[in-house]
């Protein structure tokens, strides 16, 4: 899932030219948080404690890019309004990003 949402991101950030220097976390962090987690799948043993944290480390950058899109919705004329909500940065996509970094440490802590 990182991998997919991944390639969204890296579109979307580049089409706004990487206007905030917080537009590169998620495109430099997506592909090591990949190989830690699948490097946790393969040997949860001794690469779970890595995975672990390249998740938690997803999750919170997540969260954080929720927050700076929220307040560039905000920066708009007219504030948190429906329109410009629908118009600027997609708050949902840092969310969905976030959300998989929790899903996968759910499915790490589980052994699903």
């Amino acid at each position: 899932l990182y991998a997919g949402i991944w390639v969204q991101v890296t579109l979307l950030h580049w089409g706004g030219a990487f206007a905030a220097k917080a537009m590169w976390a998620p495109v430099l962090m997506t592909p090591p948080i990949v190989v830690a987690a699948a490097l946790g799948v393969v040997d949860a043993d001794t690469f779970g404690w890595v995975a672990a944290a390249a998740l938690a480390i997803g999750a919170l950058d997540g969260l954080y890019g929720v927050y700076r899109h929220l307040r560039g919705v905000a920066a708009h004329i007219g504030g948190l309004t429906l329109r410009n909500l629908i118009a600027g940065p997609p708050f949902v996509l840092p969310l969905a990003y976030s959300l998989v970094g929790v899903v996968g440490l759910i499915g790490l802590f589980w052994d699903a």
